[in-house]
């Protein structure tokens, strides 16, 4: 019959058929061959399977595999500043650029007396209620009395004396003991904070500063301020 590779069983009679028959010469039956192109197409199917099998199915795990949901950043300062608060941080930091292009002294004194008049014109009270800032310093004097300032824009600080003499007839300095005190103790420098108080009448700058220089209270001004209230901001 010739060598056994030239033939293959008939799947139907099971009888020795020629590889090249395309129907069996016992009982008539079609054979069906799978090309090379076929088997090629067979393995590429399998591949994908098993790599569908070993990849990562975001639908069976249940959403365990879901990113997380972006965390919502806190909303800035600027964006809570009452109008009073932006108004006042308005004329103050435009006085001080203004200041800083003076030629010399006389324009520096008229800057001043400028920024006095536009502060007395604009309707911002000595005090002030739900202002907006960040501790820039929380310390006590010798006697415990605890000294605070608050920054409430990069150059301007609002600010309690930071010594019983010079607070002598201020009351700034906050005692010890006291609902404010103890609200105090649970903050911290850097901390977001809203505020409430009252600044202190000036001749000289309308809302009484602290700096010893006409330089520091223009470019940098510290304003004296008597807090009454103090809370953290999330």
């Amino acid at each position: 019959m010739g060598s056994d590779s030239l033939f293959v069983k008939c799947k139907t009679c099971g009888k020795d058929i020629s590889k090249s028959a395309k129907t069996c010469p016992s009982c008539g039956s079609k054979q069906k061959k799978l090309s090379v192109l076929h088997w090629i197409g067979i393995v590429f199917g399998v591949l994908i399977v098993i790599g569908l099998f070993n990849s990562p199915d975001s639908s069976n795990n249940n959403g365990s595999n879901t990113a997380p949901a972006a965390k919502k950043s806190a909303p800035t300062l600027e964006s809570l500043q009452p109008t009073d608060q932006r108004k006042f941080i308005e004329i103050v930091s435009s006085s001080a650029k203004k200041f800083t292009g003076a030629k010399n002294e006389l324009q520096q004194s008229v800057l001043k007396d400028e920024r006095r008049t536009l502060l007395s014109k604009s309707q911002i009270g000595h005090s002030v209620s739900g202002w907006f800032g960040t501790i820039n310093a929380l310390e006590t004097n010798t006697e415990g009395k605890a000294i605070l300032s608050i920054r409430i824009s990069p150059d301007i600080e609002i600010k309690t004396w930071n010594n019983a003499l010079s607070d002598i007839n201020s009351y700034t300095l906050i005692e010890k003991g006291s609902d404010l005190y103890n609200r105090l103790l649970e903050l911290s420098v850097g901390q977001r904070v809203k505020f409430s108080g009252s600044f202190f009448p000036s001749g000289e700058d309308f809302f009484e500063e602290t700096s010893m220089t006409i330089d520091g209270s223009m470019k940098n001004p510290e304003f004296l301020f008597k807090f009454r209230s103090v809370e953290a901001v999330n």
